[in-house]
């Protein structure tokens, strides 16, 4: 009967022990969002996932996860506290050898902007519940919320009759090649596409340039600089600008209207080369603004005159030019009357708070 006690009594300290120094050696934590980019308010899921890749259990495990200071979660089961940047939610739980356990809480982000889910903080009781063992997981899961869209009941109508009514049926025409202009020769191009009047005119051999879809384009052009020197800015009239994109891109989309993308604005992480988005329509191109306008800053990465002479670089006659700027177009005088004189239309202004303001000046004035 004493040797039974006393083998039970080792076989506890023993066990003690070992759940005392190695409760966390076989713990696994990870985190993630079911959605990574999502809209202001919008529900998505943050999925925990904690593992016991041990043969012993773990009897006490206790978890504090930080989370993004602005997240509303939805549920019970857990104790929630926010410090000055984060929010802390704990809950505890205990683990069976080669346990794996997925939690799920309901959560959403209130405004626009890249947040992180930053991992947890581990604690491991042992066998009887005295003592505890402390490990921290470092993690960095993003969430992108895209910017809300603008609350501005009349800009479809604006937009409307800025683009106007160009559809064109092709097949119904005798031609469906259009001639856009002229270019010079290069030596590649069959000899019958040689304009002989306009190269009489020029002086050197000229081909005609055509475009074999009739489909109209545009280009949205995103301005973040508050004043000349890029020192300044004012982040509500920005935020303002950011809703004006999305709201323009998405009507864009709607009208079935191909459109670039071209920005001076920074944006943090790896999106590429989001200052500049070529002609394209559907989900994944206006996802890719999307996701650059959430992750937007307010610093500039180049002035806008230097935007917008990128943008006349690839203007073209018939494109047509949308300016979403946070201050007023008159100081780009210049930029503005080369993409006129470029494309042949006018160029239409938006600003934040203010009315559309439509350029009236004719091509060569």
């Amino acid at each position: 009967m004493w040797a039974f006690l006393i083998v039970l009594v080792l076989g506890a300290v023993l066990l003690q022990r070992y759940s005392l120094l190695h409760s966390l050696d076989h713990v696994g934590f990870d985190t993630g969002a079911s959605q990574i980019i999502v809209d202001p308010d919008e529900d998505f899921d943050v999925v925990s996932v904690i593992s016991n890749g041990g043969r012993m259990p773990v009897f006490f495990l206790r978890v504090q996860e930080v989370l993004p200071l602005d997240i509303d979660l939805k549920g019970e089961g857990f104790e929630l506290r926010r410090d000055r940047d984060t929010t802390r939610v704990s809950y505890s739980c205990y683990l069976w050898p080669r346990q794996r356990l997925e939690r799920r809480v309901r959560a959403s982000l209130p405004h626009r902007g890249r947040y992180f889910l930053r991992g947890a903080n581990l604690a491991g009781g042992d066998f009887l519940g005295m003592h505890e063992n402390y490990r921290t997981v470092s993690l960095l899961r993003e969430i992108v919320v895209m910017p809300r869209r603008a609350d501005r009941p009349g800009l479809p109508e604006t937009l409307g009759g800025y683009l106007g009514d160009r559809s064109v049926n092709r097949f119904i025409m005798e031609d469906p090649v259009l001639t856009l202009g002229f270019r010079e020769y290069t030596g590649r191009e069959p000899q019958k596409s040689i304009s002989w009047p306009v190269s009489a005119r020029s002086g050197r051999l000229m081909v005609k340039k055509y475009d074999y879809t009739i489909e109209q384009t545009a280009t949205v052009l995103l301005n973040v600089e508050c004043d000349a020197e890029g020192r300044q800015f004012d982040a509500e009239r920005i935020e303002g600008c950011y809703s004006l994109a999305r709201s323009v891109c998405e009507e864009l989309e709607e009208k079935g209207i191909q459109y670039s993308f071209v920005t001076n604005a920074s944006a943090a992480g790896a999106v590429g080369l989001w200052n500049r988005i070529d002609d394209g329509l559907g989900q994944s191109h206006l996802y890719a603004i999307l996701e650059g306008l959430g992750r937007a800053a307010y610093t500039r990465t180049e002035p806008f005159d230097a935007t917008l002479r990128r943008a006349a670089r690839r203007a073209s006659q018939g494109r047509c030019h949308i300016v979403i700027t946070p201050r007023s177009d008159a100081c780009y005088g210049h930029g503005l009357m080369r993409l006129r004189e470029l494309s042949g239309q006018d160029v239409l202004t938006l600003y934040p708070s203010a009315g559309p303001v439509r350029e009236k000046q004719e091509v060569g004035a």
